[in-house]
């Protein structure tokens, strides 16, 4: 047992939570280190923080894989703590990598650390059930173009929020569910199309800005190329009334545990392909067993549904662990979804100071 890699998990937060069960499942030795546990699980320390992130130097022991789960704000200055203790350090860092104002620190890292090998987290690049959402596509259009793709990933955080648990004052809804939203779209959107839209600025968006969360929710629109229409919707709030509402084509699905909704939907011709991912919510209230997502294909014949039995987070991190223990190249850290949530996020820092200026900083939509 003892020749099996050792993982360091550090945060025991949500993500860290399930990071320590999944690579445990995979028969992983797993550890944690975190400042502030409760809960503690076997082989966890209770650390003292050093400048507000875990101290990584003191994990006892020799340790073949991080995974740091911490907020994105101390993400780099976690990622130096590692790289500091063991430059070649194999590192699996959770979405988002980094804030934008931190780029330029984590690539001089990467520069300064040629030997380290970092894998951003990106769990719905791994989710099968989109894949067999497009083969349905594919199956019963094959010759039809797609011509929209929508994606809604919504989570009622509010009580979260107010009892202090991570808040990301930076990008606001935009640094919750907006990244896997984009890993949904490259998932789904042609590839250049996908390219397009995320290296193109920002045009159509619009949010409701909160006082102390930032914002709140937020609607996006774009035709990136080829004529395709990319639809965003995500809210932390529930479902906030008036402009930022939920959009028409989410309302036949409900919300699932924690005001949660997750869905991707395809439009090809007159066909709609919709993903539900888990937690997928059931007419009496209850919900489909874990890791079960409801594929739907509204056709001009009838409806077709299929149910498949997929953990997008396991494929995520059993992919990493082979990538980083293995000796082939890794890609590049690709940090355009931290550009593009920066991006977003911007629109309304602009608006918000504004507004701060003039004493009218509210609940309102911008």
């Amino acid at each position: 047992m003892n020749d099996l890699p050792r993982v360091c998990v550090v945060g025991y937060g949500v993500a860290g939570r399930l990071h320590h069960r999944l690579l445990e499942a995979a028969g992983l030795r797993v550890c944690t280190v975190d400042p502030a546990l409760t809960a503690a699980p076997a082989g966890a320390h209770r650390l003292r923080p050093v400048e507000h992130s875990p101290a990584v130097r003191d994990v006892p022991g020799p340790v073949d894989l991080w995974s740091l789960c911490t907020p994105t704000q101390v993400h780099v200055d976690v990622l130096a703590d590692v790289l500091e203790r063991d430059p070649r350090a194999r590192v699996i860092m959770e979405k988002p990598a980094c804030r934008a104002r931190d780029v330029p620190r984590l690539l001089e890292l990467l520069e300064r650390h040629p030997e380290a090998r970092v894998v951003v987290m990106n769990q719905y690049r791994h989710a099968h059930a989109l894949r067999l959402l497009d083969d349905l596509r594919r199956q019963h259009l094959p010759d039809q173009p797609v011509t929209a793709v929508r994606v809604a990933f919504s989570k009622d955080r509010r009580a979260d929020m107010a009892a202090g648990r991570f808040v990301d004052r930076d990008h606001g809804v935009f640094g919750y569910e907006w990244p896997h939203m984009l890993a949904v779209a490259s998932r789904l959107l042609p590839p250049d199309t996908y390219r397009a839209y995320v290296e193109s600025p920002v045009e159509d968006v619009r949010g409701v800005v909160h006082d102390d969360y930032f914002v709140t929710a937020a609607h996006e629109r774009a035709v990136p190329a080829d004529g395709v229409e990319l639809e965003l919707y995500s809210s932390v709030v529930g479902d906030p009334p008036g402009d930022i509402a939920a959009p028409e084509w989410t309302r036949p699905f409900g919300h699932s545990t924690g005001g949660r909704r997750r869905l991707a939907q395809i439009q090809a011709g007159n066909a709609l392909f919709t993903a539900e991912m888990d937690p997928v919510a059931l007419p009496n209230g209850g919900r489909l067993p874990a890791n079960t997502h409801r594929l739907t294909a509204q056709l001009p014949t009838g409806c077709q549904e299929m149910l498949v039995n997929d953990s997008p987070m396991d494929n995520a991190l059993r992919t990493a662990v082979a990538r980083l223990l293995g000796d082939q190249p890794l890609p590049p850290v690709d940090l355009r979804p931290v550009h593009r949530i920066s991006a977003l996020a911007a629109r309304f820092g602009r608006d918000r100071a504004t507004a701060a200026a003039a004493g009218h900083l509210g609940g309102g939509a911008v």
